[in-house]
């Protein structure tokens, strides 16, 4: 159920009631749609394309009321119905399982609803760059037209289960376990910790578990949680692998932190001690997806989108403008998760040993202990 499409007329992604009133025709008059007349749906059809893919063929939903009160339930949308029994939908864009679910919109950078004064700057910035004509929502299109084509080049399968996720979040617990070997001696140190020795000689005996893995990526509770609800969304289908594009990635992050300290200077406001550009929530989203444009739009290279960046921060003030109202565009809304599930699945490769990470920790345990008692008996013979 996208709440907004690609009008290709209008050369812009634009709401139900924005794209009645380009063509003239009032929604708070027909709130219902029900004169609505026929040649208009059928131009909706041929104008109007899904924001996430190239499916066209819309269908004008009206503002949902609830009987006997009139009040509005749900906002009016576009519906891209299912052409002779299959779905309209590319299988990788995000409205592809079922428009009649709400979808998860992570992925959308909404200036409209946030309030922020980070958020205001940016999205400040983006009407500047599309009043000067630095770019337009035409080359926001062919973004994500170009990331849509990128992640059918470049699939893997979502095979990933939950339990895999937490396994790899105990098992990177153990991440910087790294004492000394275990020696037989250490048990008879004072307040010796055989747990501890348990986890760090499991850590040893597992390094490639631990090997070759991108400095970005730490399975974590709270870095584990979009990995498992994109499990829960979509279940077992494909998604990006993110090695395909992880130089283009690195850049938006660069620019991107490049570009956040001018930013809370045009929100006036100062940034605070270690701050980090997950910490902006929505307003760093927001920047990455102003940053992925530029990008986009200078062949990836960080110096000539900075330059375009700092253009954009002379051009005089669009505060009041509505051109960037919504800009879902950020291609890399959910890369952390990708990079998650595909070194869930490198794990799940090279792991030897399936069982519950804290069992064979247990187990660790015990055999070291044995190996003390072995080497005390040893010992007290001589």
């Amino acid at each position: 159920m996208p709440i907004t499409a690609y009008s290709k007329e209008a050369a812009r992604e634009i709401d139900l009631e924005q794209w009645l009133a380009l063509n003239h025709y009032s929604l708070k008059n027909d709130p219902l749609l029900e004169r609505l007349p026929a040649e208009l749906r059928a131009k909706a059809a041929r104008d109007i394309e899904c924001s996430g893919c190239r499916a066209h063929g819309a269908v004008l939903v009206a503002v949902g009321r609830e009987r006997g009160v009139g009040r509005s339930v749900s906002q009016g949308h576009f519906r891209f119905g299912h052409t002779g029994g299959a779905n309209p939908h590319d299988p990788l864009c995000d409205f592809y399982i079922d428009e009649k679910v709400p979808r998860d919109t992570d992925y959308l950078v909404n200036f409209a609803s946030d309030k922020s004064a980070l958020t205001r700057a940016v999205r400040d910035l983006v009407c500047r760059g599309i009043r000067a004509g630095r770019f337009g929502q035409a080359d926001v299109r062919r973004m994500r037209l170009w990331f849509l084509d990128e992640k059918v080049a470049h699939a893997m399968p979502l095979d990933v289960m939950p339990e895999l996720l937490n396994w790899c979040v105990d098992m990177d617990a153990t991440r910087w376990d790294g004492q000394l070997p275990f020696q037989p001696e250490h048990g008879q140190l004072p307040g010796f910790d055989w747990t501890q020795a348990a986890r760090s000689e499991w850590r040893r005996r597992h390094g490639a578990l631990f090997e070759a893995r991108p400095m970005r990526v730490h399975f974590r509770q709270d870095t584990v949680h979009r990995a498992l609800k994109l499990i829960e969304l979509q279940g077992r289908v494909i998604v990006l692998d993110p090695t395909s594009l992880r130089e283009k990635y690195e850049a938006v992050v660069q620019l991107s932190e490049f570009a956040a300290l001018y930013v809370y200077h045009l929100a006036g406001t100062k940034p605070p001690p270690h701050w980090r550009l997950n910490g902006l929530k929505s307003a760093g989203r927001a920047l990455q997806a102003l940053c992925a444009l530029l990008l986009f739009m200078n062949d990836w290279d960080t110096g000539q989108a900075s330059a375009v960046f700092a253009g954009l921060t002379a051009l005089p003030s669009a505060a009041d403008g509505t051109e960037g109202n919504v800009m879902g565009l950020n291609p890399f809304h959910d890369d952390e998760a990708w990079q998650i599930l595909h070194e869930a699945r490198q794990v799940a490769a090279r792991r030897t040993d399936a069982r519950p990470v804290a069992e064979q920790i247990d187990a660790v345990r015990s055999e070291l202990h044995a190996a003390h008692l072995e080497w005390l008996a040893r010992s007290t013979t001589h």
